[in-house]
C-alpha cells in the first residue's frame, strides 16, 4: 500500500499518468507460450490467447530475449477478448495486458516499441504538456495509444478516444488544490506555532512586569532607609557634636578641680603642719600648766581638721 501510494505521488509530483487496462479486461491465469500467444487452462482444456494486430519476425535469440521480457512483465494477466475461434483447440483472439506487480501495466500491441522483432499497427495522439509512464519508455505530448491511469483522480481513461486536456486540467486544478491545501496547514501551523509563541510571550511580559513591580517596590524600600539613616547619621553626628563639647566642658572642669584639688592639698598640708605646730605647743604648754596627757587632744583636732577637709571636698565635688 505505502509502495502504491508513493507510486501515485510521484506521478502526480511529476504530472504523468501510468498505462493500465480497460476497466472491463479480466484478469486470467496464462502464461506465455511464445512471443504473441499465451496458454490458459480453462475447465481442464487448453486455451491459447493471441494479441491482436501483433506478429514476431525475429531470431532464436531476438525470441529468446522477447520470452525473457514477458516472463518478467507478466505475472499478472488480463485480456480482453475480442473474438474466439472454436478449432481444434480453442483460440481467442484479445488484447492482452501485463503487469510485474499490479502497478502499471503493458499492453502487447506496444511491444514493437521495445524489439524491433515485433511488428504491428500502432497509433498515436498529440496530448500538449501530457507525460505518460509505460513499461516501454516514458512518452510526452505524443503519446501511444491505450489506456491509462490518472493517479490524481483515480480516473481510467482511454486515448486517443478521451479529452486528455480535459484530464490534463483537472491534474493541474488538483495539483493546485494540493499546493493551497499544504500552504493553507503550513499557513495553520505557523499560526499556531505564532499564536503559542504570543502567549509566551505575554506570559514572559506579564512575569517581567511583576519582577519590575517588585524592583521599583523595593527601591522605594531601599530609598526610605537610606533617607532614614541619613537622618539617623545626621541626628548622631549632631549628638556627637555635642557629647564633644560636652567632654571638652567637663576635661575644662577637671582641669580647673584639679588645680583647685592641688591648691587645697597644698592649703590642706599647710594647715595641718600648722595645727600640728599648734597643738604640739598645746599639748607642751597644757603639760606644763596641768599635767594632762595631750594625745588625745592631739587626735581630736586632728580628726576634726580631716572631716572638715572631707566636708568640704564633697561640696566643691558637688558645685
Amino acid at each position: 500500500m505505502k509502495r502504491w501510494l508513493a507510486l501515485v505521488l510521484a506521478a502526480v509530483a511529476f504530472g504523468q499518468y501510468v498505462s493500465w487496462l480497460p476497466p472491463h479486461a479480466a484478469l486470467m491465469q496464462a502464461y506465455p507460450y511464445n512471443a504473441t500467444h499465451f496458454a490458459a487452462y480453462i475447465d481442464s482444456k487448453a486455451v491459447y490467447v493471441v494479441q491482436v494486430g501483433l506478429s514476431f519476425h525475429g531470431s532464436e535469440a531476438e525470441k529468446q530475449a522477447a520470452m525473457q521480457y514477458l516472463y518478467a512483465q507478466c505475472r499478472y494477466v488480463a485480456v480482453d477478448v475480442l473474438n474466439i475461434s472454436a478449432a481444434e483447440e480453442e483460440l481467442w483472439l484479445a488484447d492482452i495486458y501485463c503487469s510485474p506487480d499490479g502497478r502499471r501495466w503493458l499492453w502487447l500491441r506496444w511491444l514493437p516499441l521495445r524489439f524491433a522483432a515485433y511488428s504491428g499497427y500502432m497509433e498515436f495522439a498529440n496530448a500538449v504538456n501530457v507525460t505518460v509512464t509505460t513499461p516501454v519508455g516514458d512518452f510526452k505530448d505524443h503519446v501511444p495509444a491505450g489506456w491509462y491511469l490518472d493517479p490524481a483522480t483515480k480516473v481510467v481513461f482511454k486515448v486517443p478516444e478521451a479529452n486528455v486536456t480535459f484530464f490534463e486540467e483537472i491534474r493541474r486544478l488538483n495539483a493546485a488544490v494540493q499546493l493551497l491545501k499544504s500552504e493553507l496547514q503550513k499557513s495553520e501551523a505557523d499560526l499556531t506555532q505564532v499564536s503559542a509563541l504570543i502567549a509566551q510571550l505575554k506570559a514572559q511580559i506579564e512575569m517581567l512586569e511583576a519582577q519590575k513591580r517588585a524592583l521599583e517596590e523595593a527601591a522605594r524600600q531601599r530609598e526610605s532607609l537610606i533617607a532614614a539613616l541619613n537622618a539617623n547619621l545626621q541626628t548622631a553626628r549632631a549628638e556627637n557634636e555635642a557629647l564633644k563639647k560636652q567632654l571638652e566642658e567637663l576635661r575644662r572642669e577637671n582641669n580647673v578641680l584639679k588645680s583647685r584639688l592641688a591648691e587645697l592639698n597644698k592649703t590642706y598640708a599647710a594647715e595641718l603642719s600648722r595645727l600640728e605646730a599648734e597643738l604640739q605647743a598645746s599639748e607642751l604648754q597644757a603639760v606644763k600648766e596641768e599635767g594632762i596627757d595631750p594625745l588625745p587632744i592631739l587626735l581630736a583636732a586632728l580628726g576634726g581638721v580631716v572631716a572638715a577637709f572631707i566636708i568640704y571636698r564633697r561640696r566643691r565635688a558637688e558645685e
